[in-house]
């Protein structure tokens, strides 16, 4: 059964419009992460933050409102196609959905960052190199990095959408993450990874939530009586 089928299938009572409220959800997340990741600076050092203090923060608060927003999205697409995506599309739902929370949380960082830059750099560094941080910092990382990848996967079963999308999402969050994180460590020369990464899974996240909202409205409509 296709995307547009189960939500079809569902839409009756509070269901369809639940499900259009995630497609909608996924289409905002994947454009404001894109616009994040253009905000942000390549590199984050005491100077570049204090520099680009503006850009940073807002930045931070974009990619706030992305994660927030597929936290929200992410389990409305997961239970359109549970049954297509079967033990696969599980997996891939509660690795990528855990590792989206933590990096949500551990981003609240950028906000404190320009703080701790004016006022004491050593403490900025010390904290990016405290051994719980980067424990969950790592956490982070390795479930949203190999939870996309899988969740991808398992898209490229959803019969009626593109197996592009499917690619585009297992593709998409690992790069994202490898280019911040290279970018940060090794040459802000790689920081277009992370841009492109971001842009990869902003679409493919997008692409069946654009087809969940369009149904989802569908079959709200089609649930109501009709007039006269």
């Amino acid at each position: 059964m296709g995307l547009k089928g189960a939500v079809m299938e569902r839409g009756t009572g509070r269901s369809a419009p639940l499900l259009k409220g995630c497609g909608v959800a996924l289409v905002a997340a994947g454009v404001l992460m894109v616009v994040a990741t253009l905000l942000h600076p390549s590199r984050e050092t005491a100077i570049t933050i204090i520099a680009n203090e503006g850009r940073l923060v807002a930045s931070h608060v974009l990619y706030t409102l992305s994660w927030l927003l597929v936290l929200l999205g992410l389990p409305g697409l997961y239970a359109a196609e549970h049954a297509t995506m079967r033990r696969l599309g599980l997996v891939g739902f509660l690795a990528a959905f855990s590792g989206t929370y933590l990096i949500a949380v551990t981003g609240n960082f950028g906000f404190l960052a320009p703080v701790l830059a004016r006022q004491s750099p050593p403490v900025l560094d010390s904290i990016t190199e405290y051994p719980p941080a980067l424990g969950v910092n790592g956490v982070a990382a390795i479930a949203f990095m190999v939870g996309y990848a899988v969740f991808g996967v398992a898209m490229t079963r959803i019969a009626g959408l593109p197996r592009l999308a499917g690619l585009l999402v297992a593709i998409g969050g690992p790069a994202h993450l490898l280019g911040f994180g290279l970018a940060q460590l090794v040459s802000t020369a790689l920081w277009p990874v992370a841009v492109l990464g971001a842009a990869s899974l902003g679409a493919g996240l997008a692409w069946p939530g654009l087809r969940l909202w369009r149904t989802g409205a569908a079959a709200t409509a089609s649930s109501l009586p009709p007039l006269g």
